[in-house]
Protein backbone atom coordinates (compact mmCIF):
# COMPACT_ATOMS: atom_id res chain seq x y z
CA UNK A 1 0.00 0.00 0.00
CA UNK A 2 1.32 3.42 -0.79
CA UNK A 3 0.19 6.72 0.95
CA UNK A 4 -0.75 9.74 -0.76
CA UNK A 5 -0.94 13.08 0.18
CA UNK A 6 -3.99 15.52 -0.77
CA UNK A 7 -4.43 18.86 -0.55
CA UNK A 8 -7.86 20.44 -1.04
CA UNK A 9 -9.33 23.74 -0.90
CA UNK A 10 -12.61 24.29 1.15
CA UNK A 11 -15.39 26.57 -1.09
CA UNK A 12 -17.99 26.17 1.39
CA UNK A 13 -19.01 26.26 4.92
CA UNK A 14 -19.61 22.29 6.24
CA UNK A 15 -22.09 20.57 8.06
CA UNK A 16 -19.67 17.76 9.21
CA UNK A 17 -16.09 17.31 10.08
CA UNK A 18 -13.89 15.86 7.24
CA UNK A 19 -12.94 12.67 9.24
CA UNK A 20 -11.75 9.97 7.22
CA UNK A 21 -14.24 7.25 7.85
CA UNK A 22 -17.56 9.82 6.53
CA UNK A 23 -14.93 10.39 3.69
CA UNK A 24 -14.67 6.73 2.92
CA UNK A 25 -18.04 6.12 2.62
CA UNK A 26 -18.38 9.02 -0.08
CA UNK A 27 -15.65 7.37 -1.87
CA UNK A 28 -17.27 4.34 -1.74
CA UNK A 29 -21.13 5.15 -3.18
CA UNK A 30 -18.78 7.20 -6.17
CA UNK A 31 -17.48 3.42 -7.04
CA UNK A 32 -20.68 2.38 -6.70
CA UNK A 33 -22.05 4.55 -9.71
CA UNK A 34 -18.54 4.00 -11.81
CA UNK A 35 -17.28 1.10 -11.42
CA UNK A 36 -14.63 2.28 -14.33
CA UNK A 37 -13.10 4.43 -11.91
CA UNK A 38 -11.21 1.77 -10.23
CA UNK A 39 -11.53 -0.84 -12.58
CA UNK A 40 -13.26 -2.60 -9.75
CA UNK A 41 -17.05 -2.66 -9.02
CA UNK A 42 -17.81 -1.70 -5.19
CA UNK A 43 -18.86 -5.03 -4.31
CA UNK A 44 -15.77 -7.26 -5.49
CA UNK A 45 -13.57 -4.06 -3.94
CA UNK A 46 -15.08 -5.28 -0.87
CA UNK A 47 -15.18 -8.73 -0.58
CA UNK A 48 -11.69 -8.67 0.77
CA UNK A 49 -11.86 -5.46 2.92
CA UNK A 50 -11.71 -7.00 6.38
CA UNK A 51 -8.10 -8.35 5.45
CA UNK A 52 -6.97 -6.28 2.47
CA UNK A 53 -8.68 -2.79 2.39
CA UNK A 54 -8.53 -1.58 -1.06
CA UNK A 55 -7.75 2.30 0.54
CA UNK A 56 -7.65 4.04 4.08
CA UNK A 57 -8.77 7.71 4.02
CA UNK A 58 -7.76 9.59 7.34
CA UNK A 59 -9.33 13.09 8.49
CA UNK A 60 -8.65 16.43 6.93
CA UNK A 61 -6.26 18.53 8.91
CA UNK A 62 -5.50 22.42 8.30
CA UNK A 63 -2.54 22.90 5.61
CA UNK A 64 -0.62 26.86 5.18
CA UNK A 65 1.17 27.03 2.20
CA UNK A 66 4.45 28.58 1.56
CA UNK A 67 4.45 32.37 1.46
CA UNK A 68 7.84 32.62 0.76
CA UNK A 69 9.24 33.23 4.52
CA UNK A 70 8.55 29.67 5.59
CA UNK A 71 7.58 26.55 3.96
CA UNK A 72 4.27 25.34 4.03
CA UNK A 73 3.09 23.21 7.06
CA UNK A 74 0.55 20.68 8.63
CA UNK A 75 -1.38 21.16 11.09
CA UNK A 76 -1.99 17.41 12.96
CA UNK A 77 -4.66 17.44 16.04
CA UNK A 78 -3.02 17.32 19.44
CA UNK A 79 -2.63 13.69 20.43
CA UNK A 80 -4.71 11.87 23.02
CA UNK A 81 -2.42 11.66 26.10
CA UNK A 82 -3.09 13.50 29.23
CA UNK A 83 -1.31 17.11 29.98
CA UNK A 84 1.53 15.98 32.21
CA UNK A 85 2.78 13.79 29.39
CA UNK A 86 2.28 16.34 26.64
CA UNK A 87 4.12 19.61 28.62
CA UNK A 88 7.37 19.18 30.63
CA UNK A 89 6.21 21.51 33.50
CA UNK A 90 5.51 21.23 36.97
CA UNK A 91 2.44 19.87 38.27
CA UNK A 92 1.43 23.08 40.22
CA UNK A 93 1.64 25.07 36.63
CA UNK A 94 0.08 22.38 34.78
CA UNK A 95 -3.03 23.18 37.03
CA UNK A 96 -2.96 26.25 36.89
CA UNK A 97 -2.31 26.50 32.84
CA UNK A 98 -4.98 23.84 32.70
CA UNK A 99 -7.34 25.20 30.22
CA UNK A 100 -4.56 27.08 28.21
CA UNK A 101 -3.18 24.42 27.94
CA UNK A 102 -6.54 22.38 26.70
CA UNK A 103 -6.89 25.11 24.15
CA UNK A 104 -3.84 24.07 22.40
CA UNK A 105 -5.26 21.80 19.34
CA UNK A 106 -2.27 21.41 17.03
CA UNK A 107 0.92 21.01 16.65
CA UNK A 108 2.70 21.39 13.11
CA UNK A 109 3.67 18.19 11.49
CA UNK A 110 7.31 18.48 10.44
CA UNK A 111 9.46 15.22 10.42
CA UNK A 112 11.50 13.86 12.19
CA UNK A 113 9.23 14.39 15.04
CA UNK A 114 11.18 15.13 18.27
CA UNK A 115 9.29 12.91 21.34
CA UNK A 116 5.71 14.18 21.80
CA UNK A 117 6.39 15.52 25.31
CA UNK A 118 8.75 17.86 23.05
CA UNK A 119 6.63 19.36 20.65
CA UNK A 120 5.15 22.72 20.62
CA UNK A 121 1.61 22.97 20.45
CA UNK A 122 -0.41 25.32 18.98
CA UNK A 123 -4.07 27.18 19.23
CA UNK A 124 -6.59 26.72 16.88
CA UNK A 125 -8.21 30.03 16.39
CA UNK A 126 -7.27 30.99 13.08
CA UNK A 127 -7.99 27.38 11.88
CA UNK A 128 -11.93 26.72 12.33
CA UNK A 129 -14.55 28.85 12.89
CA UNK A 130 -17.85 27.54 14.56
CA UNK A 131 -21.06 29.39 13.35
CA UNK A 132 -24.59 28.76 12.67
CA UNK A 133 -27.37 29.42 10.82
CA UNK A 134 -31.04 30.18 11.99
CA UNK A 135 -33.87 28.78 9.88
CA UNK A 136 -37.47 28.00 10.57
CA UNK A 137 -39.75 25.09 10.70
CA UNK A 138 -42.07 24.67 7.60
CA UNK A 139 -45.31 23.20 7.82
CA UNK A 140 -45.35 20.88 4.38
CA UNK A 141 -49.01 20.83 4.18
CA UNK A 142 -49.80 24.34 4.66
CA UNK A 143 -46.04 25.56 2.81
CA UNK A 144 -46.23 28.44 5.10
CA UNK A 145 -43.65 28.46 8.65
CA UNK A 146 -45.16 26.93 11.75
CA UNK A 147 -47.46 28.43 13.26
CA UNK A 148 -47.16 30.19 16.73
CA UNK A 149 -44.10 32.36 15.20
CA UNK A 150 -41.98 31.13 12.35
CA UNK A 151 -40.58 28.34 14.87
CA UNK A 152 -36.51 29.48 14.23
CA UNK A 153 -34.16 27.22 15.34
CA UNK A 154 -30.35 27.23 14.89
CA UNK A 155 -28.24 24.70 13.00
CA UNK A 156 -24.32 24.39 13.70
CA UNK A 157 -22.02 25.05 10.54
CA UNK A 158 -17.98 25.51 10.82
CA UNK A 159 -15.34 27.21 8.71
CA UNK A 160 -12.16 25.98 7.56
CA UNK A 161 -10.00 29.25 7.32
CA UNK A 162 -7.19 27.50 5.75
CA UNK A 163 -6.40 25.24 3.02
CA UNK A 164 -6.85 21.59 3.98
CA UNK A 165 -4.55 17.97 3.55
CA UNK A 166 -6.00 14.34 3.29
CA UNK A 167 -3.71 11.43 3.83
CA UNK A 168 -4.85 8.54 1.86
CA UNK A 169 -3.42 4.85 1.61
CA UNK A 170 -4.59 2.95 -1.55
CA UNK A 171 -3.92 -0.55 -2.89
CA UNK A 172 -0.93 -1.27 -5.34
CA UNK A 173 -3.58 -2.45 -7.53
CA UNK A 174 -5.87 0.45 -7.52
CA UNK A 175 -5.22 3.07 -9.19
CA UNK A 176 -4.85 6.39 -7.45
CA UNK A 177 -5.95 8.89 -10.17
CA UNK A 178 -9.39 6.92 -9.47
CA UNK A 179 -9.32 7.47 -6.37
CA UNK A 180 -8.45 11.32 -6.95
CA UNK A 181 -11.40 11.64 -9.63
CA UNK A 182 -13.80 9.87 -6.84
CA UNK A 183 -12.78 12.63 -4.40
CA UNK A 184 -13.22 15.76 -7.10
CA UNK A 185 -17.04 14.67 -7.70
CA UNK A 186 -17.71 14.24 -3.79
CA UNK A 187 -15.91 18.25 -3.65
CA UNK A 188 -18.54 19.53 -6.41
CA UNK A 189 -21.52 18.06 -5.16
CA UNK A 190 -20.79 18.67 -1.28
CA UNK A 191 -19.75 16.42 1.60
CA UNK A 192 -21.63 15.61 4.90
CA UNK A 193 -24.89 17.03 6.27
CA UNK A 194 -26.79 19.27 4.02
CA UNK A 195 -24.44 18.89 0.95
CA UNK A 196 -27.64 19.62 -1.14
CA UNK A 197 -27.98 23.18 1.01
CA UNK A 198 -24.77 23.87 -1.02
CA UNK A 199 -22.57 23.07 2.14
CA UNK A 200 -19.71 20.78 2.18
CA UNK A 201 -18.35 21.73 -1.38
CA UNK A 202 -14.00 21.96 -1.85
CA UNK A 203 -11.73 21.47 -4.77
CA UNK A 204 -8.83 18.83 -4.95
CA UNK A 205 -5.67 21.14 -5.88
CA UNK A 206 -2.61 18.68 -5.62
CA UNK A 207 -1.43 15.22 -4.49
CA UNK A 208 1.39 13.01 -4.49
CA UNK A 209 3.51 10.57 -2.38
CA UNK A 210 4.07 10.41 1.21
CA UNK A 211 6.23 7.65 2.92
CA UNK A 212 5.99 8.59 7.21
CA UNK A 213 8.61 6.27 7.51
CA UNK A 214 11.52 8.40 5.06
CA UNK A 215 12.38 10.84 7.78
CA UNK A 216 12.41 9.40 11.37
CA UNK A 217 14.68 9.46 14.41
CA UNK A 218 14.34 5.50 14.81
CA UNK A 219 13.26 5.56 18.48
CA UNK A 220 9.84 6.08 17.15
CA UNK A 221 7.55 3.44 19.97
CA UNK A 222 4.37 4.19 18.67
CA UNK A 223 1.03 5.22 16.71
CA UNK A 224 -0.32 8.41 15.95
CA UNK A 225 -4.51 7.77 14.45
CA UNK A 226 -5.08 9.88 11.25
CA UNK A 227 -8.54 9.19 11.64
CA UNK A 228 -11.34 7.33 13.89
CA UNK A 229 -10.01 3.94 14.71
CA UNK A 230 -11.44 0.58 15.97
CA UNK A 231 -7.96 -0.71 17.23
CA UNK A 232 -7.28 -4.63 15.84
CA UNK A 233 -7.72 -7.19 18.49
CA UNK A 234 -4.39 -8.65 17.75
CA UNK A 235 -2.41 -5.16 17.39
CA UNK A 236 -0.05 -6.31 20.24
CA UNK A 237 -0.17 -2.89 21.88
CA UNK A 238 0.91 -1.99 25.41
CA UNK A 239 -1.42 0.85 25.80
CA UNK A 240 -3.88 2.76 23.96
CA UNK A 241 -4.86 6.44 25.15
CA UNK A 242 -7.78 7.71 23.09
CA UNK A 243 -11.03 10.09 23.17
CA UNK A 244 -14.16 8.19 22.39
CA UNK A 245 -15.76 9.33 19.53
CA UNK A 246 -19.12 7.69 18.56
CA UNK A 247 -20.54 7.59 14.52
CA UNK A 248 -24.15 7.65 14.61
CA UNK A 249 -24.40 6.82 10.85
CA UNK A 250 -26.43 7.53 8.60
CA UNK A 251 -27.37 5.84 4.88
CA UNK A 252 -26.09 7.90 1.97
CA UNK A 253 -27.48 8.33 -1.33
CA UNK A 254 -30.82 6.51 -1.77
CA UNK A 255 -30.71 4.57 1.35
CA UNK A 256 -31.25 8.00 3.08
CA UNK A 257 -34.51 7.29 2.28
CA UNK A 258 -34.79 3.34 3.36
CA UNK A 259 -37.44 2.36 5.65
CA UNK A 260 -34.07 2.80 8.24
CA UNK A 261 -31.47 5.18 7.23
CA UNK A 262 -29.59 5.39 10.47
CA UNK A 263 -26.97 2.43 11.53
CA UNK A 264 -25.92 1.11 14.38
CA UNK A 265 -23.93 3.53 15.98
CA UNK A 266 -20.09 2.43 16.37
CA UNK A 267 -17.39 3.55 19.44
CA UNK A 268 -14.22 4.63 17.71
CA UNK A 269 -11.09 6.42 19.50
CA UNK A 270 -10.75 9.51 17.71
CA UNK A 271 -7.96 10.99 15.46
CA UNK A 272 -4.80 11.90 17.62
CA UNK A 273 -5.53 8.18 19.57
CA UNK A 274 -1.92 6.97 20.69
CA UNK A 275 -1.32 3.25 20.33
CA UNK A 276 1.65 2.01 22.16
CA UNK A 277 3.07 -0.83 20.61
CA UNK A 278 4.59 -3.69 22.60
CA UNK A 279 6.86 -4.43 19.58
CA UNK A 280 7.08 -1.67 17.11
CA UNK A 281 7.20 -2.14 13.69
CA UNK A 282 6.39 -0.26 9.99
CA UNK A 283 2.72 -0.50 9.92
CA UNK A 284 0.96 1.98 7.55
CA UNK A 285 -2.32 1.32 9.06
CA UNK A 286 -4.01 -0.15 12.28
CA UNK A 287 -7.80 -1.20 12.98
CA UNK A 288 -10.06 -3.45 11.19
CA UNK A 289 -13.20 -3.23 8.92
CA UNK A 290 -16.46 -2.82 11.34
CA UNK A 291 -19.39 -4.87 9.90
CA UNK A 292 -23.10 -5.57 11.07
CA UNK A 293 -23.81 -1.49 10.98
CA UNK A 294 -26.70 -2.24 8.79
CA UNK A 295 -30.62 -3.64 8.76
CA UNK A 296 -31.48 -2.51 5.92
CA UNK A 297 -27.60 -3.55 3.98
CA UNK A 298 -26.15 -6.61 5.00
CA UNK A 299 -22.86 -6.25 3.29
CA UNK A 300 -22.43 -2.09 4.74
CA UNK A 301 -18.98 -1.66 6.10
CA UNK A 302 -18.00 1.44 8.27
CA UNK A 303 -14.09 2.00 7.69
CA UNK A 304 -12.65 0.96 11.37
CA UNK A 305 -9.24 1.45 9.83
CA UNK A 306 -6.48 4.37 10.30
CA UNK A 307 -3.54 5.60 8.83
CA UNK A 308 -0.97 6.41 11.20
CA UNK A 309 2.10 8.38 11.89
CA UNK A 310 5.10 6.65 13.79
CA UNK A 311 6.00 8.84 16.80
CA UNK A 312 7.83 8.60 20.29
CA UNK A 313 6.05 8.91 23.85
CA UNK A 314 7.73 8.73 26.75
CA UNK A 315 6.47 4.85 27.82
CA UNK A 316 8.62 4.19 30.82
CA UNK A 317 7.50 7.65 32.17
CA UNK A 318 3.70 6.45 31.42
CA UNK A 319 4.36 3.38 33.69
CA UNK A 320 5.72 4.53 36.39
CA UNK A 321 2.59 6.77 36.78
CA UNK A 322 -0.20 3.99 36.72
Amino acid sequence: MKTYQIVIKPLTGFGTLLKGDTLFGHICWQIYYDKYLLGKDLETLLNDYTTNPFCVVSSAYPYVESDGSKESQIYLKKPSLPLHFLFSLPEEELVQKRKELKAKEYFVYKPPLPPLSQIEYLSSDDIIVKDEQVRCTINRFLGTTSRGGFAPFAVPKLWYLTKLVLFIGIRDDIPVEGIIEALKRVGKFGYGRDATAGWGKFEVLSYEEIDFYANTRKTENAYYALSPVVPDKNGNYAEIFYEPFIRFGRHGDVLSASPNPFKAPVLMADEGAILISKKFEKRIYVGRAILGVSSVKEKAVHQGYSLVIPVEVSYDKIQNNH
